[in-house]
């Protein structure tokens, strides 16, 4: 099984691959920096069980970078990262055919379980008015 992350900031890189083989041990954790990079990359992955995308990557805006992975690889399960997490966007990215969306400020145990429904075949919405931090 693969997980490819795409996000632009190394330290999430590094907590983000120490979460999914917390929940994964056996998973294949592979990242990159940009969009570009991460389309080419997951569309080499023979097991992508999912990518972990952040919308707010350089050259692209929100939604963009989901539509994109959605029309390059349509079989991706994509979950959105995010350090914006406003119910607008939230909503936008699930309506745009995200299988989740997991706020940047969630706690590593709350990340572990939103990865783990997400891994596990579900969906992943952060809950509406709680601190998550």
């Amino acid at each position: 099984m693969d997980v490819l992350l795409v996000d632009d900031h190394p330290i999430v890189h590094e907590t983000l691959r120490a979460i999914v083989r917390f929940v994964r041990p056996d998973a294949e954790f592979h990242s990159q920096f940009d969009l570009a990079a991460g389309l080419s990359q997951a569309a080499r992955l023979n097991a992508l069980e999912l990518v972990l995308l952040d919308p707010g990557l350089p050259g692209c805006s929100g939604i963009d970078a989901l539509l994109r992975f959605r029309m390059e690889l349509p079989n991706a399960r994509v979950a959105m990262i995010s350090a914006d997490d406003d119910e607008d966007r939230i909503r936008a990215a699930l309506e745009s055919g995200a299988v989740g969306f997991l706020p940047k400020r969630l706690r590593p145990k709350v990340m572990a379980e939103g990865i783990r429904a997400i891994l596990d075949g579900g969906t992943y919405r952060p809950p509406v008015d709680s601190d998550l931090a």
